[in-house]
């Protein structure tokens, strides 16, 4: 009988943990549901979703609603929260009964998918099956993602996504096919534009950091032009193939009435008193 596969210990694991943590919550009456954000804007426009997905009522995504401050397009109004979101369509196979545990089982969910994207990056470097196992379980139980899974779950996208940026760029490097790495751009492109920039910012580094890995080792510059040609293939056609949805909310976001605001009250830098009080939030 050969080994159980990592991701199936992962699971057991996963399953132990968060009924450790989470029990307190519902034997105390609570939910995962945070009662700011959470019960204002993240539930009820995951309702509106759910209903738009399951054809209820007259409201369509790519329609008007009169019902968003003064007026405003549904599809860009929710390009943000929901519709880029690949595990918000998950709700559709749930009752509309049942949304709140919807709600609160994406949570999980997104959280699980974190340490599976965690194992695809770190299996290609044969680190051994318990190194593994823990690499996972850290990366997904950490402050930040228990924390803002419940605040803004939609958050938890970039803990998922940066490792397969990564598995992605990797495999490029070992001259493997680049086209998974264009699909991954595409749904992180898509799945929200305020956090494709900044997994690009980190991509970017962790390219840089591979090459010159790479160029100590060989002391060669004779791969450059080809990794370059890969790289940017896969950004190209994954930028492209997200395109449809990140057009029409660029341009959204361009008119919006924040647009002509004082970014960050005119902060190039964050003070270090902010930076301090930082970890006592979590």
């Amino acid at each position: 009988m050969g080994k159980v596969p990592v991701w199936i210990t992962y699971t057991v694991a996963f399953i132990i943990l968060t009924c450790i943590i989470y029990s307190p919550l519902f034997l105390d009456g609570r939910s995962l549901i945070w009662t700011v954000d959470g019960i204002s804007q993240h539930l009820p426009i995951l309702t509106a979703f759910q209903k738009m997905l399951k054809g209820i009522g007259t409201q369509s995504l790519f329609g008007w609603s009169w019902n968003l401050g003064l007026g405003a397009d549904q599809m860009t109004t929710f390009a943000y929260y929901v519709v880029g979101d690949p595990f918000n369509y998950l709700v559709a196979l749930f009752p509309t009964t049942k949304i709140e545990f919807a709600y609160q089982f994406l949570i999980l969910i997104r959280l699980y998918a974190t340490g599976l994207a965690f194992l695809t990056f770190a299996r290609i470097w044969h680190f051994s099956r318990l190194s593994l196992l823990i690499g996972s379980l850290t990366y997904t139980f950490t402050a930040f993602a228990l924390h803002i899974g419940m605040h803004h779950p939609f958050f938890l996208l970039p803990l998922i996504f940066f490792p397969l940026l990564c598995w992605g760029i990797e495999r490029v490097f070992r001259g493997k096919s680049w086209w998974p790495l264009a699909i991954v751009i595409a749904i992180t492109v898509a799945s929200n534009v305020y956090f494709a920039y900044v997994l690009a910012l980190g991509s970017v580094i962790y390219t840089i950091w591979r090459y010159w890995q790479q160029y100590r080792q060989t002391k060669t510059y004779a791969r450059f032009w080809q990794l370059i040609y890969h790289l940017l293939s896969a950004v190209l056609v994954g930028v492209a193939c997200a395109a449809v949805l990140v057009i029409p909310t660029v341009l959204a976001m361009l008119h919006s009435t924040r647009t002509g605001g004082q970014f960050a009250n005119g902060l190039s830098l964050y003070p270090l008193s902010y930076i301090l009080r930082y970890p006592i939030w979590f």
